[in-house]
């Protein structure tokens, strides 16, 4: 079930005891982004400064040492719940824009595909996708293909529901995109995440986004 902004402002984390925790301003902070964010829309108006589900998933916090934090289990499990809520309203790694992007626009019940496509691939199949990383080679950079993939997962999502015109990508978009490689810390394998990009390729094709 979605969770409200009565949710998020009532949610309580239990205190970490002699281990480290997550520094509970920081977390109160970033709950106060997403219940304002989902009070708004609730609401039926536009968010003044509207938080995606990438930027939750993207969150850190800094660690307590010598006081009590939150939990960090119980706060990563919460984030996991606010970032598919915000999904559930269209809000993956873009921005609210204006006219019919607005606040009501992501509230209502998505038309039924209006191309004669049966899709292959659904926004689950991009948001569960898992890589390997790499060990003592060059892989790709996390942070960089994550950001990609929330792209073509909103970008899938749109064309699911039949909003071919609200797609954020080509086939050939997705077949050029770039990403720097990782040295000294770990990277997604670079043959499973360029397969990965291929098969959302060739989906996009099949929609007419060559």
């Amino acid at each position: 079930m979605p969770l409200t902004s009565s949710d998020v402002r009532d949610k309580r984390f239990s205190p970490s005891r002699m281990r480290l925790g997550y520094v509970q301003e920081d977390v109160d902070a970033l709950l106060r982004r997403v219940e304002a964010t989902l009070r708004a829309l609730e609401q039926g108006t536009r968010p003044t400064k509207v938080i995606t589900a990438s930027d939750v998933m993207r969150s850190q916090f800094r660690t307590t040492v010598m006081r009590p934090g939150y939990d960090e289990e119980e706060v990563d499990a919460f984030l996991d719940e606010i970032a598919e809520t915000l999904r559930g309203f269209g809000l993956y790694s873009q921005q609210l824009r204006t006219g019919k992007h607005s606040a009501e626009y992501f509230r209502r019940t998505a038309p039924p595909p209006r191309e004669p496509v049966s899709p292959r691939m659904r926004p689950e199949d991009i948001r569960n996708k898992g890589f390997n990383t790499t060990r003592l080679r060059v892989g790709y950079a996390e942070e960089e293909v994550d950001a990609f993939l929330d792209r073509a997962e909103a970008t899938i999502a749109a064309l699911v529901a039949g909003r071919v015109s609200d797609a954020q990508l080509t086939a050939s978009q997705v077949r050029e995109a770039r990403f720097s490689s990782t040295r000294l810390r770990s990277g997604y394998v670079e043959a499973e995440v360029d397969a990965f990009l291929d098969e959302i390729a060739d989906e996009l094709e099949r929609y007419g986004l060559h």
